[in-house]
């Protein structure tokens, strides 16, 4: 671990679910009023998540001033201007690959393109068990994010591809993930959902990663170092491109185990409580 300096502009950079929420996905007022303290006082504070938009409801509450990390690294969101200032895209050879591999297992995920004009536009055809209902059902009517259903998902140069997502069981995420895997340009991740016994399996561009963003934000806000939090197999990258990588006590133990720190539980305010600490501290 990297000694911190006091004299250094340090930014804070947090996963959301199991890490900054608390067990039923809800930030608690405690760690709002506490974040919200943290940032008006001229903390540098902000979010690497999987999550798209839906983020900035959650965390709307905290003020936040500076970008944000979106979908493991694939877009970056501006708060303050309410528009995204960052893409990523699979290429569409990558797409294409995995899209076979997909039928091959026959297995079909949310596909997720991108228009900077229109958003984040996600096509599929069928939902695969109840946690891919629920997925859809508490997001198709949002306006920042449409849904299409068809009876053939189709990659072209037409279609900005950005991400692959589907929910299921271990057993039948991992063959895929593992031939997934074998595609250059592509980085799948795999991880327990907080909230089910069920996995993630995800796909991105092999260019983008949490850590990317992570390090895009230190430099556009001129911070000497970075510190961050997670609690999952996917922030595993970022805590070790920070200065100081912290894992939540309720964290993964793959995790713990690459973790400088590890601080109070995620229902516990453990990333809020250890934010005032630091800003006591100074």
């Amino acid at each position: 671990m990297k000694e911190p300096d006091k004299n250094c502009r340090t930014l804070y950079i947090s996963d959301l679910d199991g890490t900054l929420l608390d067990r039923n996905a809800k930030l608690s007022r405690h760690s709002a009023e506490l974040i919200r303290k943290f940032i008006e006082n001229g903390g540098l504070f902000s979010v690497a998540t999987a999550r798209s938009q839906s983020a900035v409801g959650i965390i709307s509450q905290l003020d936040i001033r500076i970008p944000s990390v979106h979908l493991n690294g694939v877009l970056m969101y501006d708060y303050k201007n309410r528009k995204y200032i960052g893409c990523t895209p699979m290429d569409t050879d990558s797409a294409l690959k995995i899209i076979d591999i997909l039928k091959s297992f026959d297995r079909m995920s949310f596909v997720y393109n991108f228009d900077s004009d229109c958003g984040i536009n996600v096509e599929f055809e069928r939902l695969s068990n109840e946690v891919e209902k629920n997925f859809f059902e508490a997001r198709k009517n949002n306006d920042y994010k449409s849904f299409r259903q068809t009876d053939n998902i189709t990659v072209s140069d037409d279609k900005k591809v950005i991400y692959f997502t589907m929910v299921d069981r271990y057993e039948r995420l991992y063959p895929i993930f593992c031939e997934i895997k074998k595609v250059s340009g592509a980085k799948p991740t795999l991880y327990r959902d907080n909230y089910s016994d069920m996995y993630f399996l995800e796909v991105f561009s092999s260019s983008a990663s949490k850590a990317a963003g992570m390090m895009k934000i230190k430099e556009l806000v001129g911070a000497d170092r970075v510190v961050a939090f997670g609690d999952n197999l996917n922030d595993i990258e970022m805590l070790k491109a920070a200065d100081i990588g912290i894992a939540v006590g309720d964290s993964v133990d793959e995790v713990k185990e690459q973790a400088d720190i590890i601080i109070g539980n995620s229902y516990e305010d453990g990333v809020a409580e250890y934010l005032i600490q630091c800003a006591m501290c100074n």
